[in-house]
């Protein structure tokens, strides 16, 4: 739906642009018996055109270069992209001190000393336990 707005708005412009320039070159001759403020109202009418041509170029320029932008680059250029991303992620990246390193770091050691010793208390306990009910022990 948006494509065939977008299609209408273009032509009406085109056609716009089509006519501006015969308009504005008749604008321009001057006539006898015309008026300075005509005459401005021509030249200003010609200048209009002017920039509704370059507006178009430039849209144009913009649109190629919109289209280059959205195709998939190649296989090294993907990866030339991906490592490009890996260095901007990294530069942002807030990195610790050393103290805060270390402390960290003792932190963790000591979180996996105590949840091993949980784990060596519950493997014994369940498995006296199981011993017991079974009575395989003689």
């Amino acid at each position: 739906m948006a494509n065939k707005k977008n299609k209408k708005k273009a032509s009406q412009r085109n056609a716009q642009a089509s006519s501006a320039p015969a308009k504005a070159q008749a604008a321009a001759e001057p006539k006898k018996g015309v008026s300075r403020k005509a005459a401005k109202d021509a030249e200003s009418a010609s200048k209009s055109v002017a920039r509704a041509k370059a507006d178009m170029k430039a849209s144009k320029e913009k649109a190629k270069a919109k289209k280059k932008k959205d195709e998939k680059p190649g296989f090294f250029g993907r990866i030339r992209n991906y490592f490009r991303a890996v260095r901007t992620e990294m530069r942002r990246v807030t990195w610790p001190s050393k103290k805060e390193l270390v402390n960290y770091s003792l932190v963790v050691i000591a979180s996996l000393v105590v949840v091993g010793v949980v784990i060596a208390v519950l493997d014994f306990v369940i498995g006296e336990g199981l011993f017991l009910i079974s009575g395989l022990r003689s």
